[in-house]
């Protein structure tokens, strides 16, 4: 009968192990023997290692360890380590490194300023955004002072250089027109924008000469108001004017503006002074005229004297 195959004993009782790092990492491969007298050699391709600042070889007993410094791609090979009649193979793969996240910034982003309370909602998934329609604005009437606008204030901001702009897009549905009023009397104008297709309600300003803003003025001689007809969508400006004076003529104007729209019309106000009756001389009325008759003439308030019959 052939003889048994005998069954080769391992000189290690502790092998090394195939590892896969990345580029710079420091390996380490250990090795344990049954003999802490047995001598170990550690092999890169079938060639012996020598130690080295990149191989660090170290033994300590039966312990046996090779350390290989900032792994680099071309340290990736297959290795082994030798005692006697055992050799243990193992791999070392070396893979870039991979890209680390980046921290956290410390402070979070500013949130996202809200949108103005009359800016159009952004467009939804089932549809166009719908227009909203606007309130009802209250009426206006300002009393807090009996300023009235002033012939010198109106002067001084005439003055001033006149507004440029250019950008005029037909705001107005009807414009103020030039009126005439006696000293004492009131006159109103009107301005009418429609808001059908506006999202925001317009702001309208009233001036006097170039430009003096009238809303400082409001009070006993001046008032502006405003209202809002929903049925036809149409916002009404007025400026009233009561007991006129004679320093309250001149050229006016009106502004509205809605968004990124604006309009303006200029118009005059035309102030007559009261006209006075020509004077009635009463002694007049008292006189006698002589008659023939020597009656006396019957008198009425016309001054005119009438025979008697």
């Amino acid at each position: 009968m052939p003889e048994p195959t005998k069954k080769t004993v391992s000189a290690f009782t502790k092998k090394p192990k195939s590892l896969t790092v990345e580029v710079g990492a420091m390996v380490l491969f250990e090795a344990q023997t049954e003999k802490e007298d047995a001598k170990v050699r550690w092999q890169r391709d079938t060639k012996d290692i020598t130690g080295s600042d990149k191989y660090i070889i170290s033994a300590e007993g039966n312990k046996h360890s090779l350390t290989i410094s900032n792994a680099a791609p071309e340290d990736a090979a297959g290795y082994a380590v030798i005692s006697g009649g055992s050799k243990v193979k193992f791999e070392l793969k070396v893979k870039e490194a991979e890209a680390k996240a980046p921290a956290k910034a410390a402070l979070k982003p500013p949130a996202e300023a809200a949108p103005p309370a009359d800016a159009p909602s952004e467009p939804s998934v089932d549809g166009p955004p719908a227009v909203p329609v606007p309130s009802e604005p209250p009426a206006q009437t300002s009393e807090t002072n009996d300023h009235a606008p002033d012939h010198h204030e109106g002067h001084h901001e005439e003055n001033q250089n006149p507004d440029t702009r250019q950008d005029l897009t037909g705001l107005f549905s009807e414009k103020p027109h030039s009126g005439e009023v006696t000293v004492g009397e009131n006159i109103t104008f009107v301005a009418k924008v429609c808001g059908e297709s506006l999202l925001k309600k317009p702001t309208v300003t009233w001036f006097k000469g170039k430009w003096m803003d009238l809303a400082s003025k409001s009070g006993k001689h001046l008032q502006l108001k405003e209202h809002y007809d929903r049925n036809t969508k149409t916002y009404t400006f007025e400026m009233h004017i009561i007991a006129a004076k004679a320093n309250f003529a001149g050229g006016y104007r009106c502004e509205v503006s809605s968004r990124d729209k604006f309009d303006s019309c200029n118009f005059e106000l035309t102030v007559h002074e009261v006209q006075t009756v020509e004077g009635f001389d009463i002694r007049a009325a008292f006189r006698r005229t002589s008659t023939d008759s020597g009656d006396a003439g019957e008198l009425d308030f016309s001054g005119l004297l009438k025979k008697r019959e």
